[in-house]
Formats: C-alpha cells, structure tokens, sequence
C-alpha cells in the first residue's frame, strides 16, 4: 500500500515537474530587437526594424521587440504574448518596453505596451495603427512591410506626432447631422411666423427681428504628446531591462 502512495506521488510530481518544463521551454530566448523565429522576414525588413529599435531606445529609451513565431500553440496569441513580454521583462525600469508579435498558424498579430506606455499608447490607438498599418500587408502576406509599417507609426506617435486615425464611422453620420440641423432651422422659423414677437405690429415696437442662434459642433485643436522617457547609450544587444506588462494593447486576426 505505501509502495502505492509513493508510485502515485512520484507520478503526480513527474507530470507537474514535465508541465512546468514544458510552459518554460515555449518561450525562446530573445536573440536581440528583432527575432524571426517563423522565418518569414526580409533581410531589408529585418535591418529597417533593427535600426528603428536601437533609435528607439537611445532616443527615447523604449525598447522595442518585434517577434515572428510559426505558432503560440497550445496558448492563445495574446496569453502567450503577455507571457513572453513578462519573461524577456522587455522595457527599462521605467517599463517603456513594446513588444510586436506575429503568428504565423493563427494569423494573429498582437501588439503589448509596458506598463509605462499605456498612457501614450491607449488600446483603441495600438489596434487602430494595426488596422492601418499593419493589416493590409498580413492580409497578402508581406509580413515584413506590415510589422515596419507599424513600428515606424509607433516610433512617430512615441516622437509626439499625431497619427490620423480612420474616420469612416463618423463620416457615415455627417449627412445625419446636417439634416438634425437643417429641419432644427426649418422649425424655428416656422414657430417665429406663427408667434411673431410682441410688439411688431404697432408703432411703438421693436424691429420685428428674432435672432436664431443655431448651436453647432465645437472641435478642440490636435492634441500632441511630448516624448517618453530619457535617452539610453547607443550599443549592441545587450538584454531587456527589466519591464513588465499588465496585459494590455491589442490584436487582430487576418
């Protein structure tokens, strides 16, 4: 009977011990900013992306990682992205860290600010740059002028630049404002004739005028934001430093 125990226990930690082993060994080790472990980048790609990353970093102190995987499997593209962010501890103490990447099999790209980021890289900005920066090359398969693209439009938005984002929602909606407007002059000016102010007929009275005041729209100016964090010393790949993620940014599918 002891012998039993002592077999199942020997089991149980075998297969806890096999698991563990198995969820570290899913993520590689970073082999500098950019790491194509799914084979799928161009050498013009690969430097471009390189160059921009060490920029990145001296300029603004941001380390950008961009990874290409053959499949997340068996996790989910955004679970293994955040597990892999958190395991490289990619950004400096400041958690200026922002990881990029693509699978291959699931036909996901997911994109994960530090914690530092968040504020200058909100989710809807982070999935609207993917949109329409990345997802037009994924969807033929140029998965190297998609990931530049994006990561030059994060490397401006970092700098302080405006990015525009597509307006085709709003633009469905303009006809129905300008008609809420137009029928809102239409009624006033048939209440005015109905009911003309008082006074107006006799001698004494006013001009007979009514000003309409018709409220409109009010846009703020462009709102643009300063750089993030200090410089870093130029220089080879020496490791991340040590930021962490809460598991934000976003993700889409092609």
């Amino acid at each position: 009977m002891n012998r039993s125990r002592k077999a199942l226990w020997l089991c149980t930690v075998l297969i806890v011990l096999a698991l563990a082993c198995s969820v570290w060994a899913a993520y590689p080790k970073p082999q500098g900013y950019v790491n194509d472990f799914a084979n799928v980048l161009d050498r013009k790609s690969q430097s471009e992306l390189q160059i921009l990353a060490e920029q990145l970093r001296k300029d603004q102190g941001v380390e950008l990682a961009v990874v290409t995987v053959t499949s997340t499997d068996p996790m989910d593209p955004k679970e293994y992205t955040t597990g892999l962010f958190n395991e490289w501890k990619i950004g400096g103490q400041e958690d200026s860290g922002l990881l990029m990447l693509l699978a291959v099999v699931e036909g996901a790209i997911e994109v994960e600010p530090g914690y530092g980021l968040e504020g200058v890289l909100p989710d809807g900005l982070i999935g609207a740059v993917i949109d329409q920066e990345g997802l037009p090359h994924f969807k033929d398969g140029d998965y190297g002028a998609g990931l530049t693209a994006m990561a030059k439009a994060y490397a401006r938005i970092l700098a302080g630049e405006k990015f525009e984002m597509a307006e085709e929602k709003k633009e469905d909606y303009g006809w129905l404002f300008s008609f809420f407007i137009f029928l809102l002059i239409v009624l006033m000016l048939r209440r005015g004739r109905r009911y003309p102010p008082s006074g107006s007929g006799g001698s004494g009275g006013g001009s007979g005028r009514r000003t309409i005041f018709v409220p409109g729209p009010t846009f703020g100016g462009p709102r643009t934001g300063g750089g993030f964090g200090g410089s870093r010393p130029s220089g080879g790949f020496g490791g991340f430093g040590g930021g962490r993620s809460g598991g934000g940014g976003a993700g889409r599918r092609f």
